[in-house]
This record gives C-alpha cells, sequence and structure tokens, in this order.
C-alpha cells in the first residue's frame, strides 16, 4: 500500500444530512504555556494555510503529512468582497445550513473530511472581511455597506444584528464538527478590529462568540490575538479567566521598509514570546509567509523558520496553493495555462522545519 493511501484510510464519515461522525481521536486542549494531545503530550502544531477557499484537492492532505506537516488551518469565508466569486458563503436564505451557502458548505466539509482523514490537526476559521472592518479598501466599503448608512464601517462593531448572525453562524459550525476526528482549534475571526475599536471591544467579541460556541461544542480550544493580529499589541488581549485560548499574531517576513529584515522578525516574535512567558500561555503563528519574490535562495525563509524552530513555536505556513504568481508567499502557484508548479526550494525548507 502507497504511502498516500495510508494516509487516505477514513476516519470520518459523514450522515446523510453532511454532518461529521465521530471517530473518538479526543481534542486538543491548554495546560499552562503549552498545547497537548488527547493523550496530555505538549505537541507543537506545524503546518499549512489552504488559505484560498475553495482551491484545495483532496490529494493536498496526503502529501501535506507526508512533507512533515501534522496541521492545516482552513477557512470560511462568510460576508465580505473577495477578488473571486463563489467565495461568500453568506446567504441568509439558507435557513437549514445556518445561513451558510450549502454549496459551499459542502466545500468546507470536503477539506475538513480531507484533513481530518490525513490526521491533520485542523485550524478552523471563519473569515469575514465586512465583519472585520468592512473598509479595507473601496471594493468591500461598497460590498459590505451599499446603502452608505455607516460612517465607520459596516461590521461587528457597528452592527449588532450582523454580529449575532455571525454568531449563530458560528454555532452551527462549531456543532457540526465539534466531534469531527482531529479538529483542533477553532479561530473565531482573524485580523479583527478597525482604527477605533479598543482592546476592551475586541476581548468582549471574543468573550460573546467562545461563550457561545463553548455551549455547544465544549471542550475545542480557541486561537485568538489582537486587532488586525498585530504582534505589538498581543498583550492587549490576555484574560486570564480564559483557559481554553492560544494566543497568535501575523508574521510575515518583510524584506524592506522600516520592519524589514531578520533582525525585525526576531523583534516582532519576541512580542509573542514575551506574551507567553509573561502569563504562561499558548502561542501559535497562525500565518507566517516570505515572498518568493524577495527572497529567491529561500535563505530569509530558512532563518524565519529557524527562529520559530528555536523559540518551539507551533506555527501556519502562507501558504500551500493559491497564488497565481511564482514571486507571491504561495508554495504551489498557478500560472494561466500552465497548470500547477512547485517552489522546490521552499517547500524544501518549509518540510524540514516541519520535522525539526
Amino acid at each position: 500500500m502507497s504511502l498516500r493511501s495510508l494516509f487516505l484510510i477514513c476516519a470520518l464519515t459523514f450522515t446523510s444530512a453532511g454532518e461529521a461522525v465521530a471517530a473518538g481521536t479526543g481534542h486538543l486542549s491548554v495546560r499552562g504555556s503549552e498545547i497537548v494531545d488527547p493523550s496530555g503530550r505538549p505537541i507543537l502544531l506545524r503546518g499549512w494555510n489552504w488559505g484560498h477557499f475553495g482551491k484545495a484537492v483532496e490529494t493536498d492532505a496526503a502529501d501535506n503529512a507526508a512533507q512533515g506537516a501534522n496541521a492545516v488551518r482552513l477557512p470560511l469565508r462568510w460576508w465580505g468582497y473577495y477578488t473571486q466569486k463563489g467565495i461568500d458563503s453568506r446567504d441568509d436564505s439558507a435557513t437549514s445550513t445556518g445561513g451558510i451557502s450549502p454549496v459551499l458548505l459542502k466545500k468546507l466539509d470536503d477539506d475538513i473530511r480531507w484533513a481530518s482523514n490525513a490526521h491533520l490537526w485542523i485550524v478552523l476559521f471563519i473569515d469575514s472581511n465586512c465583519g472585520q472592518r468592512g473598509m479595507q479598501n473601496p471594493e468591500n466599503v461598497a460590498y459590505c455597506d451599499p446603502g452608505k448608512q455607516y460612517r465607520d464601517g459596516h461590521n461587528f462593531w457597528t452592527d449588532p444584528a450582523a454580529r449575532a448572525r455571525f454568531i449563530q453562524v458560528w454555532r452551527f459550525i462549531a456543532n457540526r464538527y465539534k466531534d469531527t476526528p482531529y479538529i483542533g482549534l477553532f479561530e473565531p475571526l482573524p485580523e479583527p478590529g478597525t482604527p477605533t475599536t479598543t482592546p476592551a471591544q475586541i476581548k468582549d467579541f471574543y468573550n460573546e462568540v467562545m461563550t457561545a460556541i463553548r455551549q455547544v461544542a465544549p471542550g475545542i480550544p480557541f486561537l485568538i490575538g489582537a486587532n488586525k493580529y498585530h504582534t505589538a499589541l498581543a498583550q492587549s488581549v490576555y484574560e486570564p479567566a480564559w483557559k481554553d485560548v492560544v494566543y497568535t499574531g501575523n508574521l510575515f517576513y518583510r524584506a524592506r521598509g522600516e520592519d524589514g529584515g531578520i533582525p525585525n522578525f526576531h523583534r516582532r516574535l519576541e512580542q509573542l514570546t514575551s506574551l507567553r512567558s509573561k502569563h504562561g500561555v499558548p502561542i501559535f503563528v497562525q500565518q507566517v509567509g516570505v515572498r518568493v519574490g524577495d527572497d529567491p535562495e529561500a535563505s530569509s525563509l530558512k532563518a524565519v523558520l529557524q527562529d520559530l524552530v528555536d523559540n518551539r513555536i507551533g506555527f501556519a505556513y502562507w501558504e500551500y496553493r493559491g497564488s497565481n504568481h511564482p514571486g507571491e508567499y504561495g508554495v504551489l502557484y498557478q500560472q494561466a495555462g500552465q497548470g500547477w508548479k512547485t517552489n522546490q526550494a521552499a517547500l524544501a525548507a518549509i518540510s524540514a522545519a516541519f520535522r525539526r
């Protein structure tokens, strides 16, 4: 039997309604500054982002596991402007599927099944460009607030009804997948907040969402971060009462500019490690990446990954499949009429880091 076939042995089935059926693997949990597996042993989650919703294929999961990954971070996009059609899953008329397009919910079912079958711990997030801010660019302003009613953006901070609807979406999703083998972390909303959103507002939002999820899916930890996931603000969302939370921040490497270079990357990383050492909480970098065009020999990439390895920090690399240009972050990139190609230097460096 091939390695790929071994990874694809089914550990998960679905009912006729599409709901996941358990295979009894248990959950991850938080113990002090560690994430621990169902047997109580510390685990470093290392894997990929399947960031562009709808682009993963079934063989990706087994390939990722063979590359040394033990985790994958994957999204559902709900209410926002996205450059490709068929990505926003919000469908208020779809009452039987929690306000989620049945077609796109089926795609999420597939992604989760593939990852679970390959024994990859799943970090599941629901992204909402409108809910986060709704003002990222003119396209989002027009999409989220076509009637121009919200001066500060149409988002979860200005529209309580939209926030409540989002929480119900999360309750549906959490209940649907709560017993799925290898469901690892729920990430309520990546990069939340506007320039005027306070840390207290973000913490209140997280508390409201997490409380609602715990009611239907107890025992699954959460991944949260500060305003826009800025590492400099990481301390602002710490809450000692939350014992089931892992903290995060964005750590994209920048080749140039005020924050450019490896020393500045290390400085931003230290903003996360100081949160861990000060409060004894776990951290996980949900997005780390180096543009291939800035680093064709993968030397900066190797330094970035070594920094994470040296500090015993789990991470999800941005990204596995999705880029349409060889110079972007994606390790698998697609050019018109040429199919998918692989940046071998980047893949080798990342795979080596997974195994350390």
